[in-house]
């Protein structure tokens, strides 16, 4: 691709130009460990890092042009724009073809459920023999091909070289998690989605967006990115707040939704449900523990029959799906000495609640919950979190989460302001030392739930600093070391 086409196509995001315009690229990048020669580098000034300043070591690897978003005194070809993550945003669909206008895209949004309902999405139509791929936060797979990444949702030239990986490979659909920080840093500009989701809202991430308002804003953007015959899936609870100019369509329990969730039935074998939907009547179930999985089903089916696709033959393939890593994911291995043990991602005063609400729903014994914050992130949702446990658990561990550099003790203090000091609690800030007690002080019928990372495989103490700690690995060492025990000593 020359710099005359990037500068034709993109003129209305371009400041000005600063190369010969007969200049080819072979690749665009915006990290210096993925750059390669022929590259156009897209400096961006992040809230740590500003990558103007490694220009000369970018020229080294092999970039030949850079954009950037201020002048700077550097001999290499540039292209001065007004919004470095809305360019690559563009230019990203712009160099790999616009791979979304051949393919089925589906993106999902909202606090909680966004993985399982996309995840659910990519197992309908795979067990229909449609062939696709998806990008969330526990799974990332590109036709069969799986791989781990931190981010909820990559950045635009991951997300769009996928896209186009999938369809020059025969991929038809391709659906995608969007979390609002993505939505927020137009990582997403570059895409045009066939449906857009909205699982839920509720409070998160007030430390990025500053308030509740700010982060609906963000979510509602997705929507704006809809093709000109996209259409909208919505939880009930949005639909209210939900302005924009696209066919709606509702699912939730009130008798105006389009598709309306009732009878829902959860144990340990999984969930059941009835759906009522413009075909008529059907019974679903999944493997996939909670009622909440209820919801994420009928936004998946409500997407998936809204486009063409039989509502029966969803509901069929929603039995074989057994549900996410990290999401009320059953660690077998505590049956061995007679305890549930549940591992789940909630992070958030909503999801907290109801993990704990379902688990008490199935189990007969105490329930020990075992549990953190995040650093750096929203403090004022820390102590609304420990409310809730107080509330809905027998015993409360609190621990440490990914503090990510903020001091480990803050982030105990924030949490403990909102404990029941006349419930059994404990701090324990070494997180392994918190499930092997949870998991000692555990008797038999006991369900033991360890919260806040779910599938995560490290634990981040510092932007500089993370080490391996995957919370179902943990659960299976202590365990295995406990049976071991029993062993000898008979």
């Amino acid at each position: 691709m020359t710099i005359a086409t990037i500068a034709s196509s993109l003129k209305d995001l371009i400041l000005k130009v600063n190369s010969p315009l007969n200049l080819e690229i072979s690749g665009i990048s915006n990290h210096t460990s993925k750059v390669k020669k022929g590259d156009l580098f897209i400096c961006r000034k992040g809230e740590k890092f500003d990558s103007h300043e490694i220009i000369p070591e970018v020229i080294e690897k092999g970039a030949i042009a850079v954009a950037i978003e201020r002048e700077i005194d550097v001999n290499i070809p540039y292209i001065l724009v007004y919004d470095s993550k809305y360019f690559e945003a563009k230019l990203a669909s712009l160099f790999f073809g616009d791979p979304w206008k051949e393919t089925l895209t589906l993106g999902v949004t909202g606090t909680n459920g966004k993985t399982t309902t996309t995840l659910m999405i990519y197992h309908m139509l795979s067990s229909l023999g449609v062939k696709g791929s998806v990008l969330t936060t526990a799974v990332k797979n590109i036709l069969g091909k799986t791989y781990y990444d931190d981010m909820t949702t990559p950045d635009a030239i991951s997300i769009l070289s996928a896209m186009k990986e999938s369809k020059d490979k025969g991929g038809e659909f391709f659906a995608l998690e969007v979390s609002s920080h993505a939505l927020d840093q137009k990582r997403v500009e570059g895409v045009k989605f066939d449906v857009g989701i909205f699982t839920n809202i509720s409070r998160d991430h007030l430390d990025y967006h500053g308030t509740f308002e700010n982060y609906l804003k963000a979510k509602l953007h997705l929507f704006d990115l809809l093709k000109e015959d996209g259409f909208a899936v919505l939880h009930e609870s949005v639909s209210e707040a939900f302005q924009k100019k696209v066919r709606k369509v509702v699912f939730g329990t009130s008798r105006n939704c389009d598709y309306r969730i009732g009878n829902i039935e959860v144990n340990w074998e999984g969930t059941s449900f009835i759906l009522e939907t413009p075909d008529g009547l059907l019974k679903g179930f999944t493997r996939a523990i909670g009622d909440f999985n209820a919801y994420n089903a009928a936004a998946a089916i409500a997407a998936l029959h809204q486009l063409g696709f039989d509502a029966k033959d969803l509901v069929e393939t929603l039995e074989s799906f057994t549900g996410v890593e990290g999401r009320f994911e059953v660690v077998k291995v505590g049956k061995k000495i007679g305890i549930n043990v549940i591992v789940d991602f909630a992070h958030s005063p909503d999801a907290l609640e109801k993990l704990l609400k379902n688990a008490r729903k199935i189990s007969h014994g105490r329930i020990i919950l075992v549990f953190g914050a995040g650093g750096n992130s929203d403090r004022g949702k820390r102590p609304m979190m420990s409310k809730i446990a107080s509330k809905l658990a027998d015993v409360v561990i609190l621990t440490t989460d990914d503090p990510r550099g903020e001091d480990p003790e803050q982030i105990m203090e924030d949490l403990i302001r909102g404990i029941d000091k006349h419930k059994p609690y404990l701090v324990l800030f070494d997180r392994r030392e918190a499930i092997e007690t949870a998991l000692t002080i555990a008797n038999r019928g006991d369900c033991v739930i360890v919260a806040g990372r779910g599938h995560e495989r490290y634990q981040i103490i510092s932007d500089d600093k993370k080490i391996p700690f995957k919370d179902k690995e943990v659960i299976e060492e202590i365990v295995k070391g406990k049976l071991k025990g029993r062993k000898y000593a008979q």
